[in-house]
This record gives structure tokens, sequence and C-alpha cells, in this order.
């Protein structure tokens, strides 16, 4: 099974799941052939069809083997019945899942490449610096969490700041809130979270 792995931070529990071609078939358990049938009949696109099946793979690994519907709101935030909060993001090969049962929360992956230096410039401010293309994931992550985290605002990634210093905040400029950004770096990917 491609669980990486499953940690506590604070009040959340974080997930990550590696996504593997083929991984899911006729001898996964009841619940996963019938979402991987669901898979089949909502998405055309093999990559959309397997984030879906592992989302929910992930998510019963951390909530120990319980079924727990994901819906979304308006705004197409991810939310689970029983008032979890939760945030999903998938990249190139990996799904990462935050939960948190007292914190509202934001989380991000993305797969190491060089496609974020081609839009830079929509996302950083002129008062942000960013060296090299780590660097700039790490900026463009740290903002996807912050969006996912304040949903509801509607934010831009210009109402957005990434402060780099001894420790990484971010901050919601529209709501003057700077939150501490806690990040995995790694050589496939960056991971970033938040929780307010």
């Amino acid at each position: 099974m491609p669980l990486l792995r499953i940690f506590k931070h604070d009040d959340a529990t974080v997930g990550l799941w590696k996504m593997e071609e083929g991984e899911f078939d006729s001898s996964c358990n009841a619940y996963l052939h019938e979402v991987l049938n669901e898979a089949r009949e909502k998405f055309k696109s093999n990559m959309r069809r397997m984030e879906y099946v592992c989302e929910r793979a992930l998510l019963m690994e951390m909530m120990n083997g319980r079924v727990v519907e994901i819906t979304h709101n308006r705004d197409g935030k991810p939310m689970l019945f029983g008032c979890k909060n939760i945030s999903i993001s998938h990249t190139k090969g990996y799904v990462s899942i935050i939960l948190s049962a007292t914190k509202s929360v934001g989380i991000d992956i993305e797969f190491v490449s060089n496609r974020v230096e081609k839009i830079a410039k929509r996302f950083m401010r002129d008062d942000e610096s960013a060296h090299d293309t780590r660097s700039l994931l790490l900026h463009w992550c740290a903002k996807e969490t912050i969006y996912k985290l304040f949903s509801s605002d509607h934010l831009d990634f210009m109402d957005i700041k990434v402060n780099v210093g001894e420790c990484v905040t971010v901050t919601n400029l529209r709501d003057n809130i700077t939150l501490p950004l806690y990040i995995e770096n790694t050589d496939p990917y960056v991971l970033t979270y938040a929780m307010l």
C-alpha cells in the first residue's frame, strides 16, 4: 500500500499518499472498489480518477478504517460530516490531507519542477523574493495553503504575503492575520500546511 505516513502536529493530523498506477483493482476492499467504480463514472481522466480514489483511501487510513464522505461547500472547500476540518491537495504522484477537529486547516503539495517559474509574476508580490525554483515553489505552496485556509475570503495571491526569515510565516493582508507555515521540502515535492 502506498501510504507514506500519517503524523500529528498540534491539533491536526497530516497524511501523505504516493499514487501508483494500477494500485486499486478488484482486490481492494469493498468501499474502495465502490469508490473506484464511482470515479470511473465521474471522470474521464485516469489521473483525476486516481486522485479521487487515493484521497478516499488516505482519508480512510487517517480515520482508522472508518469511511467518511467528503462533501464540498459552495466555495469548493472540502468538508467532512461530523465537523472535522479538512484540506486536500494533490500533485504529480502524491496526495496530502490535513484534518483537525478544532482548527481550520490548509495544505498544499507541489511536485518539484521549473514550471512555476513561468507563472511567478502572477503570484509573487514586489515585496517578496525568491532566488530559485524551490523558493518559488515554497511561495506558491504557501499562498495556495492560505487561499484554502481562508477559502470564504476568496483571496487573491497579492492579498497573501510570504515572510521568509528564521521561520516562515504567511500573512492574509486582507484580515491582517499572520500564521506560521509548516514546510516539508523534499527532492520530489514541497509540502506546506497552516492552521488557525
